[in-house]
């Protein structure tokens, strides 16, 4: 800016027409607002003649300085980008009976694994794959070759309590070794 108040490379308004062209410019403080910066980047920016400015008349008083809207909303989006489009992928190579083929797991996995997506979308990936990933097996079943049980799986293989187990074990079962935690050997459990 001059001493005058006007942008360096620009000219002051002639009036009339000029004028009322000028009513939809911003002043400094909307247009840093919009872009995200200070004022001073604002007449940094119109210095640099990336931003348009202009001396707006204002009756008894001095004119005042605007900034094209046009060149405001540019800069704006130049350093706002806008966001990537949310787009889940399409699940194929499933026959119909539950079974996924290796192919839709690979594409499932690898669209997990992006570190540059946002919050939003790993949450909603990590969903589509705990939807569509088949359920664990029961305790029982992934217990079945252990010879030695913990009490929470020797309570999930016998049907019978936890707490009843730990009393139990407390009180000198044969079957019941303290090994940091209780454990239950399994043919004593099933002898029940």
């Amino acid at each position: 800016m001059t001493a005058d108040g006007v942008a360096r490379g620009t000219s002051p308004p002639t009036g009339g027409l000029a004028a009322t062209a000028l009513a939809d410019w911003l002043l400094a403080m909307e247009a840093a607002m919009r872009i995200g910066c200070s004022t001073r980047t604002i007449e940094r920016l119109a210095a640099a003649k990336k931003l348009e400015a202009r001396i707006r008349p204002q009756a008894g008083s001095p004119g005042v300085a605007v900034y094209n809207p046009d060149d405001v909303a540019r800069i704006a989006a130049e350093r706002r980008p806008a966001p990537a489009p949310f787009v889940l992928p399409a699940v194929t190579g499933s026959n119909g009976n539950g079974k996924v083929s290796h192919t839709a797991e690979l594409t499932k996995s690898s669209f997990l694994n992006h570190p540059g997506d946002d919050p939003i979308r790993q949450l909603c990936a990590f969903v589509l794959h705990a939807l569509q990933s088949p359920p664990s097996p029961p305790v029982a079943e992934s217990v079945a070759e252990k010879g030695w049980l913990t009490i929470p799986e020797a309570a999930a293989v016998s049907g019978l309590s936890q707490a009843h187990l730990r009393r139990r074990c407390q009180s000198g079962w044969p079957g019941a070794i303290k090994d940091g935690a209780w454990k239950i050997r399994r043919r004593d459990l099933e002898a029940l």
